[in-house]
């Protein structure tokens, strides 16, 4: 039978990551060869190619596919919500794109829910019927009753 346990021994962030992508770039390069041909590509496109698919895709994929593995679906999420703010940041960093007032504004407001989501309050203390509250010492909790 497979356990969860087992398939995750197996199926390893970098292996999903390679499995995912590389169904992924066969599609995408046959598709891209049926409709505009075999490209002329000089060094520097090869080298740019080359960048892109390790650092920019495989890399982050595999990353992103063992957080997956480690971090609870909010802690997934609060990640992913994070690029918003990242993508806004570099854009304006290497683009020379401009950030508004209301972009600011916008980017504050993300910010300000991912924070909201991830500060918790500590958990409240688990009471049995009839039992004080372990934060109460045996005094209180007989002056309570």
């Amino acid at each position: 039978m497979w356990s969860s346990k087992r398939v995750r021994a197996i199926l390893t962030a970098l292996l999903v990551t390679c499995i995912t992508m590389g169904i992924g770039a066969l599609c995408m390069l046959a598709l891209g060869l049926a409709l505009q041909g075999w490209p002329s590509i000089t060094l520097g496109g090869w080298l740019a190619i080359l960048w892109l698919a390790v650092v920019n895709s495989a890399l982050a994929f595999t990353l992103w596919n063992q957080t997956l593995a480690v971090l609870s679906a909010v802690e997934s999420s609060i990640i992913n919500n994070t690029m918003l703010i990242q993508i806004a940041v570099l854009a304006w960093l290497f683009l020379d794109e401009r950030l508004s007032v209301l972009h600011l504004i916008g980017l504050g407001l993300a910010a300000v829910g991912i924070l909201v989501v991830q500060v918790r309050p500590p958990a409240p203390a688990k009471v049995s019927c009839g039992q004080a509250p372990s934060r109460f010492s045996s005094n209180d909790a007989d002056a309570a009753n």
